[in-house]
């Protein structure tokens, strides 16, 4: 009993270490090679002010991923999104950075984005009648 304590408590939190990077690089080995994908995404945008409207001057950007190539793909690209972040800007013309998401970044990540800004034209929404 004396020997199964110190072979296996003895330095435990080392043994556990070894295992969680063991059980990494085996995963990172199996799991496959990342291959460069490029779709094309609507840009949305997201925090809008109900008092302006919003224009952008392109309505599409191609990202360019890198995905893991023995998983299903077409799931996990329904879920990438191109945004464009208005919060507290006013009326005006902006050159507003895109921003790419993806659900699980080691699954599909982001490497570029074309083009990496647009021009969002914001102005005030003419008063309703009645």
């Amino acid at each position: 009993m004396e020997t199964f304590r110190k072979v296996f408590l003895h330095d435990w939190q080392y043994k556990v270490v070894a295992l969680l990077i063991g059980f990494s690089l085996w995963f990172v080995v199996n799991i496959g090679v990342r291959v460069p994908l490029i779709v094309e995404r609507n840009i949305k945008i997201i925090n809008e002010d109900p008092n302006y409207t919003y224009k952008l001057d392109r309505k599409k950007v191609r990202i360019r991923l890198l995905v893991i190539e023995r998983l299903s793909i077409n799931e996990f690209l329904e879920d990438v999104w191109a945004t464009v972040d208005v919060r507290g800007l006013s009326e005006g013309d902006y050159a507003l950075k895109v921003n790419v998401e993806t659900p699980f970044k080691f699954l599909a990540y982001p490497t570029e984005v074309e083009p990496q800004s647009v021009k969002v034209y914001i102005r005030k929404k003419p008063p309703q009648g009645r």
